[in-house]
């Protein structure tokens, strides 16, 4: 119960802060978190400092997202590694990752690539086509095509501890390209978040390539989970995202 009524206190810190930056309060975005578990990110995971991460990001969904939900993600290496792992909400945000993705999701302490999950996060919200499988070819061809998904603006916080696979770099750019083609409503904020030497080039390109994409390094995870709501919400809420939110 006292998670729940700090992270309300929390939301409603953080729709003061969106007050104090011009974003109405009928503005809304679904809120999509992306984890990596690769197999270098697995003390973090196991010592409960992403579960931490997750619980202090339940507030903007809580605000922006009309279900006051966001959808979880979780990525390693390859296609199959993107995962939907349900959503999370203030009842359930308690040792989140500890309870649902420490050693259950696929591919669990694999490697990193970037561009399948952001691929699935795409498809998920109706930006992108699925992709097409046996089942949908069979169910076209008998007169039952299903309906697409519904267009839905969306935030996506896509945290990693690492690179990307440069075997993946090009594949990640043209996602994002695809993206940028079709007028997609979806922002990227990526957190690159090690304490160790990890330049996050990638990550820094990509943001200054396109404009629906930014990024925020962290290199003391333990502390940045401990910040004040307002300091929190200081690195999050970039002048690029504000102006997204405000469009």
């Amino acid at each position: 119960m006292t998670l729940q009524l700090d992270l309300r206190k929390s939301a409603d810190k953080l729709r003061l802060s969106l007050d104090k930056a011009g974003v109405a309060p009928d503005i809304k975005a679904e809120l999509i978190f992306d984890m990596d578990v690769s197999g270098s990110f697995e003390h973090e995971h196991e010592e409960g400092t992403t579960s931490k991460l997750i619980a202090r990001l339940v507030p903007y969904g809580m605000v922006l997202d009309p279900d006051g939900k966001m959808d979880v993600f979780t990525f390693a290496h390859n296609r199959d590694s993107a995962h939907h792992v349900g959503t999370v909400t203030p009842e359930d945000a308690d040792d989140y990752i500890l309870r649902n993705v420490v050693g259950k999701v696929p591919f669990w302490k694999g490697g990193t690539a970037y561009s399948y999950v952001l691929e699935r996060n795409l498809q998920h919200f109706g930006w992108k086509p699925q992709d097409e499988t046996f089942g949908s070819i069979i169910s076209r061809f008998l007169g039952m095509e299903a309906s697409p998904v519904a267009k839905k603006r969306s935030v996506v916080i896509f945290v990693t501890d690492g690179e990307n696979d440069p075997a993946d770099h090009a594949r990640t750019i043209s996602v994002l390209e695809a993206s940028e083609r079709r007028g997609d409503q979806v922002y990227f904020l990526f957190m690159g978040a090690c304490e160790h030497d990890v330049d996050f080039k990638f990550l820094k390109t990509i943001a200054a390539r396109f404009k629906n994409t930014g990024v925020v390094i962290v290199r003391d995870l333990d502390g940045f989970v401990d910040l004040s709501d307002e300091e929190l919400n200081a690195q999050l809420l970039g002048p690029e995202l504000l102006e997204w939110l405000r469009s």
